[in-house]
């Protein structure tokens, strides 16, 4: 067992000294990684985010698209709004999402797209595409009316995704 231990812990330091071929082909991985998600990102990221996130995963499933989304927020509050949770429970339709989280930049190395529904800092842009849909009312507001509008939102999106898809 102290043998395998041993070995483990010099692959992880020779996996993790500079100039290795070993961490520049990981860095070139890094660099090459397969972005497969669209980021939602709201204020708080329990709302809005979180109601896109949940309708692009269960259209692009059905769809059968190799994408998943995520929902951020650029000022997280402790939990998934109420409208939102209501809204989704009405809908019949469980949350992905069980506690808001911060937008990070490790999120957007992995985006296809970053969907903002309020401006989002410029560094984001300069990893990932970014969409803005600011015409989307607050879902405490009018739920079924900002379900409707991500609802129309989405369509567009997963067809531009599905066209990118083939066309590769």
């Amino acid at each position: 067992m102290k043998t395998i231990l041993r070995f483990t812990l010099f692959a992880a330091v020779m996996l993790a000294q500079p100039g290795t071929a070993s961490s520049q082909n990981r860095t070139t991985q890094e660099r090459n990684v397969k972005r497969s998600e669209v980021v939602f990102v709201c204020e708080h990221g329990a709302s809005l985010s979180v109601v896109s996130a949940v309708y692009f995963n269960k259209l692009a499933g059905e769809q059968h698209l190799n994408v998943r989304a995520i929902a951020r927020g650029t000022t997280p509050q402790k939990d998934i709004s109420v409208s939102a949770r209501a809204g989704l429970k009405a809908d019949g339709i469980e949350p992905d999402t069980k506690r808001p989280t911060a937008l990070s930049a490790k999120d957007a190395s992995h985006a296809l797209r970053i969907v903002a529904f309020l401006p989002i800092p410029a560094e984001y842009s300069k990893i990932a595409p970014v969409q803005t849909w600011d015409d989307v009312p607050p879902t405490s507001e009018n739920y079924p009316a900002a379900r409707d509008a991500i609802l129309k939102h989405l369509k567009e999106l997963l067809s531009e995704l599905a066209q990118d898809n083939g066309a590769r």
